[in-house]
């Protein structure tokens, strides 16, 4: 019995389709525009995460002349993860626990009319979990939470995502 063309297409989506819908995008970028000028939401945003004490980041690299920040949190308690993002593992992992996690976030400040600033905001999420001996490192999907939390520094009015 031979198959028609269409129909091998038709089963072809009905497989691939789930795989699809499946794939999202780990990295979502939070944007708004704060009231202050680009130089000086830089500024603030640059030592807030420069404080590890209150934000509990660690700058990784700054930029002033493109205005990109790169901070990283690392060692986040279990529940505080569980708020911040959700990692996606196959049942095959559904009894492992949460070993190691990080996330960065990627801040870029643009000037917006009117003295204003434009704020991109990424989070990168990833989790280690393990059992016994076996590890599996994931990327997770950030709930917008630390993004928002940034944003909210400098005032930043959402302009969607």
């Amino acid at each position: 019995m031979m198959m028609r063309p269409a129909t091998a297409v038709v089963l072809g989506l009905l497989v691939l389709c789930p795989v699809l819908a499946n794939a999202q995008p780990a990295i979502i970028p939070r944007m708004a525009q704060a009231p202050q000028d680009p130089n000086r939401t830089y500024e603030v945003l640059r030592n807030y995460l420069s404080d590890s004490p209150r934000s509990s980041f660690k700058l990784v690299s700054t930029d002033p002349s493109t205005r990109t920040i790169v901070a990283k949190r690392s060692g986040i308690d279990t529940q505080t993860w569980n708020e911040l993002a959700y990692c996606k593992v196959g049942p095959e992992h559904l009894l492992d626990t949460l070993q190691d996690n990080a996330v960065t976030v990627t801040v870029k400040v643009e000037p917006s009319p009117k003295r204003a600033s434009f704020i991109s905001v990424s989070a990168d999420f990833e989790a280690t979990y393990a059992l016994g001996s076996s590890e599996t490192t994931t990327q997770c999907i950030s709930n917008g939470i630390v993004e928002n939390d940034l944003l909210k520094i400098v005032g930043g009015n959402s302009s969607g995502t």
